[in-house]
């Protein structure tokens, strides 16, 4: 999908709300409609330092002064960008761009119709474009973990790890909003393992949730220094062939991904660990959010191609994650 179309989707949606005019200010949504730019500097606020607004018969990157500039050079090139002074509130800026007409915000805004939930689901079905940028950094997001992981030796601290791993990502300009280290123990020990300093001595385990142009890329790794025992090959062993069925068997078009949460129990059960589901959430739906959807019984989401997933079966001790999409062909796995 060009940006024309996707321009018109967001057009649509806006006529069948009843409203003239559709504010963009997260920065999935802002990602999402400028093909891959980024409205944020302090990565701490839910909201970015610009704006996309689309009007009947326009579109603008709304920012102040302090942003505007950046946003003509490097980020939005191809938009109008008007700016406001950094002192005064975007919103009056606003309003008078939209000449009058009903606002939608995909954020609270007092007395603006919030639309959200009705913007999500047009970003769920990538555009050719986006699935392009979104290969692009899953093949950096696997060299960098290669990378990190390259670096684990027996001694080494799970704080270095998380080091090298961020590095790695970040000289391929990959942002890094998860970063997971566990050495032995800890791995069984803690399904979100922050790293706290414990050295590795046996093996490790590297998880990067990595972002790219607004789309997140998840993966997981371990790395093994001594043989590991049977019980713990017989989990690993499980955890990837869970993964395997999710992605082959599971992930179909036109099935609910409550149908898929589904299929997913009874794998676990087949592997011989009926229970292990219940420690950890199994992912879902992924693209402009590490999950845009966690699945579960209550999902009735339709799984549909183009659209990207994130399983990440896991069983304590061990675990299996792997970002794809979902194409016209089948599952392309992209990590």
């Amino acid at each position: 999908m060009s940006r024309e179309g996707r321009r018109e989707r967001l057009r649509g949606l806006a006529e069948r709300l009843g409203v003239g005019a559709v504010l963009l200010r997260t920065p999935a949504n802002f990602a999402w409609y400028t093909g891959g730019a980024d409205n944020r500097v302090d990565h701490s606020m839910p909201l970015g330092g610009a704006s996309v607004l689309v009007t009947g018969d326009a579109e603008y990157v709304v920012a102040d002064n302090i942003e505007a500039g950046r946003m003509r050079e490097e980020e939005t090139p191809g938009f109008e960008v008007v700016e406001h002074p950094w002192y005064e509130d975007c919103i009056s800026t606003i309003r008078d761009l939209a000449d009058g007409a009903t606002l939608g915000s995909d954020s609270p805004l007092e007395g603006v119709r919030n639309v959200s939930g009705e913007v999500v689901p047009l970003r769920c079905v990538l555009d050719a474009d986006a699935i392009e940028l979104y290969k692009r950094a899953g093949a950096e997001t696997s060299v960098a973990m290669e990378e990190a992981a390259a670096s684990v030796n027996s001694g080494t601290g799970e704080e270095e790890v998380a080091a090298a791993l961020t590095f790695a990502c970040r000289r391929r300009r990959l942002m890094t909003p998860v970063v997971l280290v566990a050495a032995d123990e800890r791995i069984a020990s803690y399904r979100h393992p922050i790293p706290r300093g414990a050295t590795i001595e046996r093996r490790g385990m590297l998880v990067v949730c990595a972002e790219s142009g607004g789309l997140y890329v998840s993966l997981t790794c371990f790395v093994e220094l001594e043989e590991p025992d049977r019980e713990i090959r017989r989990r690993q062993e499980a955890c990837g062939e869970i993964l395997r069925r999710m992605r082959e068997e599971a992930t179909r078009p036109g099935r609910a991904l409550a149908d898929a949460f589904a299929d997913c129990k009874t794998f676990y059960a087949e592997a011989g660990f009926p229970e292990e589901w219940r420690l950890h959430h199994q992912g879902g739906m992924a693209g402009y959010a590490a999950r845009e959807i966690v699945a579960s019984d209550e999902t009735a989401q339709e799984i549909q191609a183009g659209q990207a997933f994130a399983w990440n079966p896991s069983i304590t001790g061990a675990k299996a994650e792997e970002t794809f999409i979902l194409t016209g062909n089948g599952p392309e796995v992209i990590t």
